[in-house]
């Protein structure tokens, strides 16, 4: 090989010796509890991941504790939701053609999720107070589904999705924020006849208001 050829060579190979070597790192472990987090399809970072919400207590979300019972003897909202629940639960004991004259289409998607393991008949007395406390919510026409979805159990949740089903404009918090209305105008109605017997607050009532409100202050 002539001088001329052999130079460009050695050039070249020369530039390649001349390299910087390849630095291995040993991998260790992180100290700093930092964990990596994927943030998009190609992008990843190390961050410490968010603490778990706590759950919500369901009891919360329809609770209006500035009211005061006086021993059960005033009605509230937080009573008039328990009177609500009493009263559905009463009706799903009926037998199927009893219960059709009081089941909208959101009480019976209510109903339908909410087995009932034995069925014991209700008594005159529980189904007397089924009927006003019914009575009650169908006057409250321009709410009377939301009511009676959630007389028979149905999250707001649901209740949305179902209302919306219907062509109805509504999402959790409006719910929630017509159902917390519906419940002072209530109230205040049952308080103003408490000459009428089932506008009393009754024992079931009182005993599901303790269930879901007291015990959980304790």
């Amino acid at each position: 090989m002539s001088e001329a050829v052999q130079q460009p060579v050695q050039g070249r190979d020369g530039a390649v010796r001349d390299e910087e070597p390849v630095v291995t790192v040993r991998w260790a472990p992180r100290t700093d509890d930092k964990t990596a987090l994927l943030v998009s399809e190609r992008a990843t970072v190390f961050d410490r991941k968010a603490a778990a919400l706590q759950p919500v207590d369901p009891s919360d979300a329809i609770s209006d504790p500035i009211w005061n019972h006086k021993g059960g003897t005033v009605w509230t909202p937080d009573l008039v939701h328990c009177r609500l629940l009493v009263a559905g639960e009463v009706v799903k004991r009926l037998p199927p053609v009893l219960r059709k004259g009081y089941v909208s289409q959101l009480g019976s998607l209510a109903i339908s999720e909410m087995s009932v393991e034995r069925r014991i008949a209700p008594s005159p007395a529980e189904i007397s107070l089924a009927d006003w406390t019914l009575t009650e919510v169908m006057a409250r026409r321009h709410r009377q589904q939301l009511l009676l979805a959630a007389l028979f159990g149905l999250s707001f949740d649901k209740i949305a999705d179902a209302l919306k089903a219907r062509g109805q404009d509504a999402s959790r918090s409006s719910v929630h924020r017509w159902y917390l209305q519906e419940r002072r105008v209530l109230a205040g109605q049952w308080q103003g006849r408490l000459l009428e017997p089932m506008a009393k607050v009754d024992g079931p009532t009182f005993d599901r208001w303790h269930g879901l409100f007291e015990k959980r202050k304790k």
